[in-house]
């Protein structure tokens, strides 16, 4: 415990810090002593409460889960399995290609191993199971849910997170392939998916916890260029209202997480010079949002309940300090400047 009292001072002194400082920047001046200070104290107490709850939600960390992730071959998926592997739970990954499973599966143990030696703790890391489904087959959907019984003995958490777009531009240049792909995927998978999940945690006497993932689109907000995509969000949202009524004296919790931007190939593909820009201030690695969304769906309690990486303090400190991530993850003319994952995953171990 002792070793941990520094980590989390860290994490709340490292949270004031920061914020501090984006107050003093954007309120105070060398010739108003008193804006500064005050920029400086609400900084320091609104990085403090975020820090704070980050503590809190480590340390009230429950005993290992055993999770179910589709589309966690890669990008976002990848880095919630593995922070659940690393938090010493037990995941299935899914995904179409049974090359891709194989692969990640092998890459996901690789990082475990390579954790655990040089890990100063005795924290107990999960064990990661791995098959290929295509989510909107109903059969392969089944086939996953059985394996994952069959490897875990239960299902304690199921996150949806399987989901394609197809690029940016008007619904006019999509083809029949692309609506249908992006339609069977996001929507028709998510559905059938919940439902298998459903199915089996009734089944289960502690129950389970079933996420969806929003996107833009979900609040019924227009999704210009990407309009297939936010239709399916939209849908998605309309699922879940309804689903906490039908599951609402079942033990099954129906949730949302909202990851926000994140640097994957599903927000990358097509992305114009303007469009990085923007990523430059709002988005994140999915390894910096898997790590606090983590915490939070393990330990979950009840239903309907939103789990969001872009909260209030995070999106007012992004404005606040727009200028100084200007060129953090592309240059000038678009191009990357963030390291490769396998650089940003060992940096990651190490921490």
């Amino acid at each position: 415990f002792t070793s941990d009292v520094g980590k989390y001072l860290a994490i709340v002194l490292g949270n004031g810090a920061i914020l501090a400082s984006a107050f003093q920047i954007s309120d105070g001046n060398s010739q108003l002593d008193i804006l500064i200070w005050s920029g400086w104290f609400a900084g320091v107490l609104a990085g403090a409460m975020i820090g704070a709850n980050q503590v809190l939600e480590y340390r009230c960390k429950s005993g290992p889960q055993n999770v179910v992730i589709t589309g966690s071959t890669r990008g976002l998926g990848k880095a919630l399995a593995r922070e659940f592997l690393f938090a010493g739970d037990h995941v299935v990954i899914a995904s179409r290609s049974p090359d891709s499973v194989r692969t990640t599966v092998a890459q996901l143990q690789e990082e475990i191993n390579r954790g655990i030696s040089i890990s100063t703790t005795s924290t107990p890391v999960g064990k990661v199971f791995g098959i290929s489904c295509d989510v909107s087959k109903g059969e392969d959907v089944k086939m996953l849910s059985d394996f994952a019984v069959s490897k875990l003995g239960s299902i304690d958490i199921w996150i949806n997170n399987a989901g394609t777009n197809k690029g940016f531009r008007p619904l006019s240049q999509f083809t029949d392939e692309d609506i249908n792909q992006i339609v069977s995927t996001n929507l028709i998978g998510s559905l059938i998916c919940t439902r298998e999940a459903i199915r089996v945690m009734k089944l289960q006497e502690k129950g389970g916890h079933i996420f969806n993932m929003d996107g833009a689109g979900s609040g019924g907000s227009s999704t210009p260029l990407t309009a297939v995509y936010g239709a399916t969000k939209c849908g998605l949202r309309q699922l879940h209202l309804s689903l906490l009524k039908e599951c609402k004296r079942s033990k099954v919790g129906i949730h949302t997480a909202s990851p926000g931007m994140v640097l994957t190939d599903l927000l990358l593909s097509g992305a114009s010079l303007q469009n990085k820009k923007m990523f430059n201030i709002i988005c994140e690695l999915p390894e910096t949002v898997a790590r606090t969304l983590v915490p939070r769906m393990r330990t979950v309690k009840g239903t309907g309940k939103a789990v969001n990486y872009l909260t209030p303090p995070r999106i007012l400190l992004a404005l606040i300090t727009a200028w100084l991530r200007r060129d953090r993850w592309f240059d000038e003319k678009g191009k990357a400047l963030y390291a490769a994952e396998t650089d940003r995953v060992r940096i990651w171990a190490e921490s």
